[in-house]
């Protein structure tokens, strides 16, 4: 009976790791899109300001006539930019913590393989891509 309860225990375990890894995938592809539209939000900012400073033909930000939509879309670009370094920061997190949750998942399936009874789990090719 003892026997019976750690296995349950364990595949109860194996679940849990897996659904933790799963979710810390779509975390990773959230970030990474996000981090993705940010940069193309700022490529975008950049050649708004660069036509409106055409347009105006004043680049200098000091200069008491300088656009303020140039200097809102600056702004803007400037948040992006903060944005975007903090979440690459929690990006490389939660790849961490990924990768750590593959090694624990790997040796749960090298202990589960002893018990024949139990599926083992394996990474996912999407967890393993998303490490890169």
């Amino acid at each position: 009976m003892q026997h019976d309860s750690k296995m349950h225990d364990a595949s109860r375990l194996l679940r849990r790791k897996q659904f933790e890894a799963r979710e810390k995938e779509r975390m990773v592809v959230l970030f990474s899109n996000m981090i993705r539209d940010f940069d193309e939000l700022i490529v975008s900012l950049d050649r708004q300001i660069a036509a409106e400073e055409d347009r105006t033909r004043i680049k200098d930000t000091r200069h008491p006539a300088y656009s303020t939509f140039a200097t809102a879309a600056a702004k803007r670009r400037q948040n992006l930019l903060s944005s975007v370094a903090h979440t690459k920061s929690v990006l490389d997190v939660v790849r961490h913590e990924l990768g750590a949750l593959l090694v624990q998942l790997r040796n749960l399936e090298q202990a589960q393989n002893n018990e024949p009874r139990l599926a083992p789990a394996s990474p996912t090719p999407k967890a393993i891509s998303a490490l890169r």
